[in-house]
């Protein structure tokens, strides 16, 4: 057999090994993702919302208690709770900027991972469809040369087909779960805003 046909099949089997490598990345991502978002939102430890209780204490004008939550809070919540509490809550467009430069820098922290995903749901389709046109080539080829039948042409065909296949299996998950991630990191983002407007809202209201 010639020289570029076996070069030509080992290519396509180490993009078979690519997207194994990739499929596992993905998931891994996944995971890594969905516990900082989780632990960003406070919903990591029994489901209970760290903004709910930040949220009550500022209705309920308990003041020390809310620096306390925020002094030791680890969630983005508590975060913006510290920036508001380190700036003077009756200058607004200082408290907004303040926020609004910490919520951009954990924003960059938080898509790290969505980043990976959005680039695999993106890319792992076509690095299938090489493997596939590899494949396909290796058949042909391995027939021009009369190194095989139509029967063993066909077998290769089909296994060619599985490096799209793979590439479609590795891409999908990972582009349902970029969507899903996204939304759930703008939720944060939002609530985190909407803390720091009841809170101005209290203070500059008097109460």
């Amino acid at each position: 057999m010639p020289v570029w046909i076996v070069a030509v099949q080992w290519v396509s089997r180490a993009i078979l090994l690519l997207l194994f490598i990739l499929s596992i990345w993905s998931v891994a991502t996944m995971l890594r993702c969905f516990r900082l978002l989780q632990k960003a939102d406070g919903t990591s430890k029994g489901g209970n919302n760290d903004l709910d209780r930040a949220s009550q204490l500022i209705e309920t004008h308990q003041w020390a208690p809310f620096r306390e939550w925020a002094s030791h809070g680890d969630t983005l919540h508590a975060g913006t709770a510290r920036v508001i509490l380190q700036t003077t809550p009756n200058d607004t467009s200082q408290v907004d900027r303040a926020v609004k430069s910490y919520l951009s820098l954990e924003r960059s922290r938080l898509e790290e991972g969505l980043t990976i995903l959005a680039t695999l749901g993106s890319n792992a389709p076509f690095i299938g469809l090489f493997g596939t046109v590899l494949g396909v080539i290796q058949s042909f080829g391995a027939l021009g040369a009369h190194r095989t039948d139509a029967a063993d042409i066909m077998a290769g065909i089909s296994e060619a087909l599985i490096a799209t296949a793979f590439g479609l299996f590795v891409a999908i998950p990972a582009v349902v779960a970029f969507n899903v991630f996204s939304k759930k990191l703008k939720s944060i983002i939002v609530k985190s805003e909407a803390l720091k407007d009841l809170y101005l809202s209290k203070i500059q209201g008097g109460q």
